[in-house]
């Protein structure tokens, strides 16, 4: 007669048998978590893959341009240097200036900007100005001018008003051709012709010359071009609106 299983047996036998169940459970949840870390994977890379090609067009594409900001001038009167009898300048001009802040200074120093201007075109003389290229200089020199009175009234050190800068060695117009060597072979003597002297032979002495001498050649000057305005400069650019002279 066989005999009943005690409980140490039934133990044993069901360790037996749940020991195989979690074993098998193993690779199971091994390969969830890689299934789920290469999901995640995927998603993330399709994901800053499209904001980063988001981000490269956003760089591409031009940037709009801020307004620009004017400050229009009320109509300069002012009699001129003279030259030829009584001559006056009427000139109604418009600051470009850097920002909305820039423009609330010119008009709060507005009546020294005016009086800055008025004692500058009152030096001014009327064959210096009439030309296009008088007139640009003379708008270059009111900018400066103009933005001489802003930077002292902010605390910064004024500009000294410099018209003409050198030109960029890039901007710089070609170099001239370059001579003829002067030291080229001599051509030959023509038949009949007396020989050559003797290169060996002294030379004779120097004549002077009776002949005045023409007056000498002006030293080269750098290329140079008209100064603009630098990029924190509160007064950007002048536009003349009206332009007089009688």
């Amino acid at each position: 007669m066989a005999k009943a299983p005690t409980k140490e047996t039934k133990a044993e036998a069901e360790g037996e048998e749940q020991q195989p169940k979690k074993k098998s459970k193993l690779p199971l949840i091994v390969g969830l978590v890689v299934l789920l870390a290469a999901g995640g994977g995927g998603a993330w890379f399709f994901l800053f893959k499209d904001k980063g090609t988001d981000t490269a067009e956003q760089q591409s594409k031009p940037q709009p341009l801020k307004p620009p900001v004017f400050v229009p001038m009320d109509a300069f009167t002012v009699n001129l240097s003279a030259e030829q009898g009584d001559q006056y300048l009427q000139v109604a001009a418009t600051l470009k200036v850097l920002d909305q802040p820039a423009a609330d200074a010119v008009k709060q120093y507005m009546p020294e900007v005016r009086h800055k201007i008025l004692v500058m075109l009152s030096t001014k003389k009327a064959m210096v100005i009439t030309s296009g290229e008088g007139r640009e200089r003379l708008a270059e020199e009111i900018r400066q001018t103009a933005n001489n009175v802003l930077l002292v009234a902010a605390g910064r050190p004024a500009k000294p008003i410099v018209l003409d800068v050198p030109r960029p060695t890039d901007e710089a117009p070609p170099a001239d051709e370059a001579k003829p060597d002067t030291a080229a072979e001599a051509p030959k003597p023509e038949e009949g012709a007396p020989p050559p002297a003797d290169a060996n032979a002294p030379s004779p002495a120097p004549v002077a010359s009776t002949a005045a001498s023409g007056p000498a050649e002006p030293a080269v000057r750098p290329p140079t071009m008209l100064s603009k305005a630098a990029e924190d400069d509160p007064v950007q650019s002048v536009l003349f609106t009206s332009f007089i002279i009688q």
